[in-house]
């Protein structure tokens, strides 16, 4: 006589029990277990006496034979695998104090891998992983008996990470390293997060043309700062600087450019002169002291035209006092088109480039002033600095003690990007006496 066939109520916590069981047994069934144990966790990895109240349970396989290994697998409480890896032994009041051994991986309830730690001797030992819920790497760490050994690297959502290095559980240097999605490094002291400010050296100096005018360009301290030289009659004759700054660090950038900037002319034998740089201020006195010479000039000449001379006068611009084009009887001036330079990395040149393109982010200035400059804030604009016959001009922009050193070769006429790569320090300086400046 067949049995009847009864239908029973479907029960989704039953059916996950059955399921896990059926797990195990298909995981373990290479060897006959002494006792399964299942203990259940609050959120603070305490036990809890009532299975309402926890946050997950572990189920801890103990093998017949003491020498194999011993396993376990941790459950969110809805059901989700939450850690699984091999163990010493389990505490269950206190699951801060269990033992673990090999290699512990723990997940996230969408199934993503939240963490892969290896142990040996019950410690942290070798290369420990820390994921993102979206499985991006968060951290990368060593370890030796527990303790922080080697390089320590976070990576965070905004595209940039840290290192710092370890050695017996303690940070071998007092700073540590930012590295920003544009491949910008910036060095930070570990006591109060505060940006330190470092010279490049003139290797790291690198030299590109846009249409025909070089440029010497270096990335350093979160900024880039890239300088073309050139020699002009405006008023005067000039060394004229262009300078481009972008600020890519996280802190604001003050510029007074009569601080800033040094600038030095360098004979054959390596002597070197101090320049004067002008300030907007000293050079818009240039421009009115010229400008009243030439309207006095010009209405001498007005006058001679009128007698019947015949004479004709041509109009062309210049500055005023406020550093806008007006109609004077005098030179023209025109000004050299801002550019970028080559880098260290193309795709850090293609960005800086394209942002230069970008009217919204850079800055045009014009003479250059005392400005602040912002994070992710470009600006551009140019300096005049007294012209003296030599071989070579040496401009020296500092930035919170930090000496950018920009080198060109010039004649009578232009200046040449100079490429090598070791600055030689003046063998002494001659100052310019103050009726000399101007």
């Amino acid at each position: 006589m067949l049995g009847k066939c009864v239908s029973l109520p479907y029960n989704p916590k039953e059916m996950r029990y059955i399921l896990i069981i059926a797990l195990f047994c298909t995981d373990f069934i290479a060897y006959a277990q002494d006792r399964i144990d299942t203990i259940y966790y609050n959120k603070s990895g305490q036990i809890a006496r009532n299975s309402i109240f926890s946050d997950y349970y572990r189920i801890a396989l103990y093998p017949a034979d003491s020498l194999s290994v011993k396993e376990f697998k941790d459950f969110y409480i809805t059901g989700e695998l939450k850690k699984e890896g091999c163990f010493v032994c389990i505490d269950s009041l206190e699951d801060s104090n269990s033992l673990f051994d090999g290699n512990i991986v723990s997940y996230f309830k969408n199934g993503e891998v939240s963490e892969i730690a290896n142990y040996a001797n019950s410690k942290l030992n070798g290369e420990y992983l820390r994921y993102l819920p979206n499985g991006s790497l968060e951290i990368r760490a060593y370890y030796i008996n527990d303790c922080l050994d080697g390089i320590y690297e976070q990576y965070f959502e905004n595209g940039t990470h840290s290192i710092m290095e370890y050695a017996d559980g303690l940070p071998v240097y007092d700073y540590y390293l930012l590295y920003d999605s544009g491949g910008n490094c910036l060095k930070f002291r570990l006591s109060d997060n505060s940006q330190i400010w470092e010279s490049p050296h003139v290797s790291e100096r690198f030299i590109d043309y846009m249409d025909g005018q070089p440029w010497e360009v270096y990335f350093k301290n979160g900024v880039t700062l890239a300088l073309s030289n050139s020699t002009v009659r405006d008023y005067g004759k000039w060394h004229q600087i262009n300078l481009i700054i972008s600020n890519n660090s996280p802190e604001k950038i003050e510029l007074d450019p009569q601080l800033a900037i040094s600038a030095y002319s360098v004979d054959i034998k390596g002597k070197a002169t101090l320049l004067n740089v002008l300030s907007c201020d000293d050079y818009m006195r240039i421009v009115k002291r010229q400008q009243t010479w030439a309207a006095i000039i010009n209405g001498i000449g007005e006058g001679l035209a009128t007698a019947g001379a015949g004479f004709s006068t041509s109009t062309t611009t210049g500055f005023d006092s406020r550093g806008g084009y007006v109609s004077y009887t005098t030179t023209t001036y025109n000004a050299s088109s801002a550019s970028l330079a080559h880098a260290a990395s193309q795709q850090r040149i293609s960005n800086f480039c394209k942002s230069l393109e970008e009217d919204k982010r850079i800055k045009k200035l014009g003479y250059l002033k005392n400005n602040t400059i912002y994070p992710d804030e470009t600006i551009s604009g140019y300096v005049n600095i007294q012209w003296l016959k030599g071989c070579r001009a040496v401009i020296v922009v500092n930035l919170y003690g930090a000496e950018y050193i920009y080198e060109w070769d010039f004649d009578r006429k232009s200046a040449f990007a100079t490429e090598s790569t070791q600055y030689i320090e003046p063998n002494y300086l001659i100052i310019p006496k103050d009726d000399e400046l101007l």
